[in-house]
């Protein structure tokens, strides 16, 4: 059997086929295994402190598993802002729904308007915002204060405000940081902000009639045999809510999250069925917008090559803080997961390339 025809059964039915000795790891995955061992120390060197775990996929095998002694393997970690690349997916599921209906009843696009979908955004708090477009929601060009200019530290909320109040912008942050006003008018700039992202959940909810959390459970984790994911939601009560957190929530082990890299590494489908359109993520995993060439629809993209130089041109990644990755490089066959704790920054020339220099 190839990479190309497997795919693992769930854990509780046996999961992952895993090389059970170096001659496996050289002879099914391709892998030198003494590389891998001098990976694991220097990983353990550098992350030391941290609760983390790793998992590296070749050829269909689950060729290496790294981490810290307090962490099992089925133990789950909040992915950050890697959960991004989930909503986008949950996006390119239900944009491929919204297509095979009839036509004229297509309620959403990539360049719907996305204050037409979302009700509660009423009033404007810049007149600017009825131009912003689903696409730009997803590619980080609706041109909302964020993370780049340093205004912005995140969205996290004073006691009875919420979430989506602040993304909206009718309330500051705890921070004080007020988002009511646009930086830039939409598709003019790149800028990395959690309140614009934020978006999403409220289009996505409004449009599908359903959490994104629910949907991906029923869509995407549970066909490749993942049990019920935890995403966290917002809001509820007198706040507008509760949605799914798109931007940050999700929380996966390094093993379920090399079965989605696994996912994506054979174009969406799994066992005969795609669940999720190759065309998305042919689209998401290239450059989406001329500001920033290693940006796609909320993965990072290597196409330019100057992103990870070490790395094929191919290579793209869903990247988190705490250093949750999930890196897929194609033309190699290859998933590297991570998830952890921390560290806060990890340098990801320095993390991959230990795993890509051990590649036969």
């Amino acid at each position: 059997m190839t990479s190309d025809t497997y795919f693992p059964p769930a854990e509780v039915e046996g999961g992952w086929r895993y090389a059970q000795s170096p001659e496996e790891v050289r002879d099914r995955a391709h892998l030198d295994p003494e590389k891998l061992l001098l990976g694991q120390r220097e990983f353990e060197w550098h992350w030391g402190g941290h609760a983390w775990s790793m998992a590296v996929i070749r050829h269909g095998v689950l060729a290496a598993e790294f981490g810290s002694y307090n962490v099992l393997d089925g133990s789950r970690f909040d992915l950050w802002s890697a959960t991004k690349s989930f909503t986008s997916i949950a996006f390119g599921i239900l944009l491929a729904d919204q297509a095979q209906r009839e036509t004229g009843t297509n309620p959403l696009a990539l360049d719907s308007r996305a204050y037409e979908l979302i009700p509660e955004g009423y009033p404007l708090t810049d007149d600017r915002k009825a131009l912003i477009t689903v696409r730009q929601l997803l590619t980080m060009t609706g041109g909302f204060v964020g993370s780049v200019r340093g205004t912005a530290p995140g969205t996290p909320t004073a006691l009875g405000d919420g979430l989506f109040e602040h993304a909206l912008g009718f309330r500051t942050n705890r921070h004080g940081v007020d988002v009511s006003r646009l930086l830039a008018d939409p598709g003019t700039t790149w800028e990395y902000s959690d309140s614009g992202f934020s978006h999403l959940s409220l289009v996505f909810a409004h449009v599908a009639g359903k959490e994104i959390d629910v949907f991906l459970n029923e869509r995407m984790f549970q066909p490749i045999g993942i049990p019920p994911v935890s995403w966290t939601r917002s809001g509820g009560g007198n706040l507008i809510g509760p949605h799914t957190v798109p931007h940050t929530g999700l929380v996966l082990s390094a093993r379920e999250l090399a079965r989605c890299g696994y996912l994506l590494l054979h174009g969406g489908s799994w066992e005969g069925s795609e669940l999720i359109s190759s065309k998305w993520l042919d689209l998401a995993t290239q450059p989406s917008q001329e500001f920033n060439p290693h940006y796609g629809y909320a993965f990072w993209v290597n196409s330019a090559g100057t992103l990870w130089t070490d790395a094929p041109r191919d290579a793209f990644a869903l990247m988190g803080f705490q250093g949750s990755r999930c890196w897929v490089v194609p033309s190699l066959d290859l998933v590297i997961a991570r998830v952890g704790s921390g560290p806060p920054i990890i340098h990801d020339h320095f993390f991959p390339r230990r795993i890509l220099d051990a590649v036969i």
